[in-house]
């Protein structure tokens, strides 16, 4: 095993990937690592840097060569983390372990070697000398950070979960509660008004399919095509989404179903869209990091 040594803005919990700004960075990496080797991460000495992270160091992975996109995970995102709307280090490595520094040293207590800019892009080689010490500090392994539903589905597209099955017992009902699930919107055709109906779903194809059945749009009826889905990792996610859009179109809520909205088009739509998706995210990975 060799220890390699990153800067970094800051140390969250659980751990997400080992992150680069550049797929020529990542990829430099990945000739430099073998299995089992672990990268030292270090917080850098800038104003992005809180205080009391500065020059010390933080935590450690353990990753793989397995190439991972970095927002394919529930990352904490902060303010000056994008560039021109982008994510400053999207690429990623995926991990096997994690650990973080109780005590938190200074680097410096522990080497006085400078180390170069390739630090703050790359991954530096650790010296004997500097290994045998970071060694000797106290390890606490943490947990790490899981794609979301969306990027798995998306990577392993064989692999999407079925909808779990009706159940009333109290741990059925957990159990369903944490498994995948969409938010939805559907375009309301063939309606007097410009309408959507707004829900979430184990399976919103299957549920699409049971509205048109109802409505038998062959027949006349209204037809119901999906515009927006989101898949998320648990149904309480794909709960909270629907009800922040549905809040947000208080006024716009039909009286004879509240779910679904008129009078707004499919613009106004995919902005309330964007703005709700982005804060369940937010509160999720908050929470994440809070437990």
């Amino acid at each position: 095993m060799r220890l390699f040594l990153t800067k970094v803005w800051g140390w969250d919990v659980p751990v997400g990937p080992l992150q680069f700004s550049t797929r020529g960075w990542r990829e430099n990496a990945i000739n430099m690592l073998a299995d089992g080797d672990r990268v030292i991460l270090v917080g850098t000495k800038g104003d992005r840097t809180p205080d009391d992270m500065k020059g010390r160091i933080l935590g450690a992975m353990e990753p793989t060569r397995d190439r991972v996109m970095s927002l394919d995970f529930p990352v904490i995102r902060v303010e000056g983390d994008d560039k021109d709307g982008d994510y400053k280090w999207p690429y990623g490595l995926n991990n096997t372990r994690a650990w973080s520094f109780p005590s938190r040293p200074l680097l410096s207590e522990l080497t006085d070697r400078r180390f170069s800019m390739d630090s703050a892009q790359g991954i530096v080689s650790l010296e004997d000398e500097e290994v045998e010490r970071i060694m000797d500090l106290d390890w606490r392994e943490e947990n790490l950070l899981k794609r979301t539903a969306h990027a798995e589905a998306r990577v392993n597209p064989t692999k999407r979960a079925i909808a779990p099955p009706p159940t009333t017992s109290r741990n059925g009902v957990m159990h369903m509660r944490r498994a995948n699930a969409f938010t939805y919107a559907m375009k309301i055709e063939g309606a007097r008004h410009r309408a959507f109906k707004i829900g979430w779903a184990f399976d919103y194809k299957r549920r699409t399919d049971e509205f048109n059945h109802a409505s038998m749009p062959e027949l006349g009826g209204l037809r119901y095509v999906p515009v927006f889905f989101q898949l998320w990792d648990t149904a309480r996610m794909a709960y909270s989404m629907e009800q922040l859009l549905l809040q947000e179109f208080t006024e716009n809520r039909h009286p004879e179903n509240q779910e679904i909205i008129t009078g707004i088009g499919e613009q106004k739509l995919m902005e309330k869209w964007a703005a709700s998706l982005q804060h369940v995210r937010a509160n999720h990975a908050k929470s994440v990091c809070e437990t």
